[in-house]
């Protein structure tokens, strides 16, 4: 009976560790965890560890980030790469300046878009508001300074 029970314990625990993540936080908690087992035990993965390891890094990477792609602050984005380069670098021994390169391309090009599509469309007004604004204080400044200046004159 103990190894049948020791059997359905390590069945239900590898389960849930390979379960699909239930939210944004659970998917960036299991994602880190899972890079830092493999920073851990990397030196010492067989060929099947690291196929193991890549279809795992492969839900990761596609399957259940596409399910929280749309909750992901900034801030995630920027800790997901970091274990996106973090596992490459483990793996392939690869450039890290060439992972950066590919991984964010597509996000520079798309920020690139946004500030070209700022220029074209509201930049323009947006330096007329901030000119009318410092010609408001600068000819309130003058009067300010005018004001200072004969008060001064009038107290010698």
């Amino acid at each position: 009976m103990k190894p049948l029970n020791f059997l359905f314990v390590f069945g239900l625990i590898y389960l849930v560790s390979c379960a699909q993540p239930t939210s944004k936080e659970d998917y960036l908690n299991k994602f880190s965890r899972f890079v830092q087992r493999v920073e851990e035990n990397h030196k010492k993965y067989t060929a099947n560890d690291w196929e193991w390891a890549d279809k795992k890094f492969e839900r990761y990477n596609s399957e259940w980030y596409i399910n929280y792609r749309d909750e992901f602050t900034f801030e995630d984005q920027i800790k997901i790469k970091g274990l996106i380069i973090k596992y490459h670098a483990l793996k392939n021994k690869e450039s890290i300046g060439d992972l950066l390169h590919d991984l964010f391309k597509d996000d520079v090009n798309n920020i690139g878009d946004k500030f070209q599509q700022y220029v074209d469309e509201d930049l323009d007004e947006d330096l007329d508001k901030i000119i009318d604004g410092a010609t408001e204080i600068g000819d309130s400044a003058v009067k300010v300074l005018e004001q200072v200046v004969k008060e001064l004159d009038e107290s010698f």
